[in-house]
């Protein structure tokens, strides 16, 4: 079922006065815009998307508290809680590996103080989607009813309930607010017609010098008016593979024993709307090419952080019934931690 007919996004819809709407998460993600515009309007447009945040966040009486190592979320948690928020005395478990951010509504605050606490977990690898997060949180409070009112709300890494797509999906919205990022962006793919990892980088220098590369490189793809894929590339198994792996059947292996080896993969596959409708596609999990350019951005100790290109065909990713489609691809890849980040375009 699709997301904008779920009964929760129906709901959702209703409950925010959206009624007699055709599609409920179009009707919804329209609506958080109109109330950031109706925020920012008397203002002026803000300078950059870091500024954006700060003004809607204020208006909205939110507050972020971030949280980068252990300690912090002692002196968080003891903070609230000698303020009378008891809510805040179990946050070290709330705030687990498995949750992106915690939103509370405090129960003790004067008209002029922040009503909302949401607190970020910035710790370890989860610090890149602090600036995403914040914008999660953000759009939480914008889908808030007035009606109704909600104490704890808990935001995990993997999106699985409609609420929490809804509220991702207003959130890419509001994190790369088109008005702010649409005009720096064009202005640097127009002449190439392609996104490259430098026009990613000035964009984030411009415009949302917050944002993480990976966040900012989302944002960008999926409003580049060209034909583009973003691939997250690492070790991984076949679906078929991993299922095993993640049931009792493989108790029986011992680690030497595993009868599985893991490949380099297109672990995550982003494309944007041109791209899909001129068939640039490749599928999740799919085996890289050993003669791409990807390959080598993995396994070449010389390369670093730098951005490689090539042009390849897209005929040489291999699926189980053959190949894909015979297409000239542009293709750059740079090694970011563990993993190769890939922008593809068509040749």
């Amino acid at each position: 079922m699709k997301l904008k007919d779920t009964p929760t996004i129906k709901k959702m819809a209703k409950e925010l006065g959206l009624t007699r709407v055709i599609n409920a998460e179009e009707a919804i993600r329209e609506y958080c815009v109109r109330k950031v515009e109706k925020i920012i309007e008397p203002l002026g447009r803000p300078n950059d998307l870091n500024q954006l945040l700060a003004i809607v966040s204020s208006s909205l009486r939110l507050k972020f508290e971030e949280v980068d190592t252990e300690y912090a979320l002692f002196e968080i948690s003891q903070q609230y809680v000698g303020k009378g928020e008891i809510i805040f005395g179990d946050l070290h478990q709330q705030l687990d590996e498995k949750t992106d951010a915690v939103l509370i509504e405090l129960n003790h605050v004067q008209p002029w103080e922040a009503k909302y606490i949401a607190v970020i977990d910035c710790r370890g690898h989860k610090a890149w989607r602090a600036y995403f997060s914040k914008w999660h949180e953000v759009s939480h409070v914008l889908t808030q009813p007035s009606q109704i009112s909600f104490k704890f709300r808990r935001t995990p890494t993997k999106k699985k309930e409609p609420e929490e797509q809804i509220t991702d999906k207003v959130a890419g919205d509001l994190a790369f607010y088109s008005p702010l990022f649409l005009p720096e962006l064009l202005a640097r793919v127009q002449k190439k017609k392609r996104l490259t990892f430098n026009v990613v980088e000035e964009l984030r220098t411009a415009i949302c010098p917050v944002a993480s590369r990976e966040a900012t490189i989302r944002g960008a793809v999926s409003r580049t008016p060209f034909p583009q894929l973003f691939v997250v590339v690492d070790y991984g198994f076949k679906k078929d593979e991993q299922r095993i792996i993640n049931t009792t059947q493989m108790d029986m292996f011992t680690d030497k024993e595993t009868p599985f080896l893991p490949k380099l993969r297109a672990v995550e596959v982003i494309p944007n709307n041109p791209a899909t409708k001129v068939g640039l596609r490749i599928h999740t999990n799919m085996e890289v090419p050993e003669e791409s350019i990807i390959t080598e951005a993995y396994h070449n100790p010389n390369i670093g952080h730098q951005a490689y290109s090539a042009l390849e065909n897209l005929n040489w990713w291999k699926h189980s019934r053959g190949t894909l489609e015979t297409m000239p691809i542009y293709v750059e890849a740079t090694k970011i931690g563990k993993r190769v980040f890939a922008l593809i375009c068509q040749g």
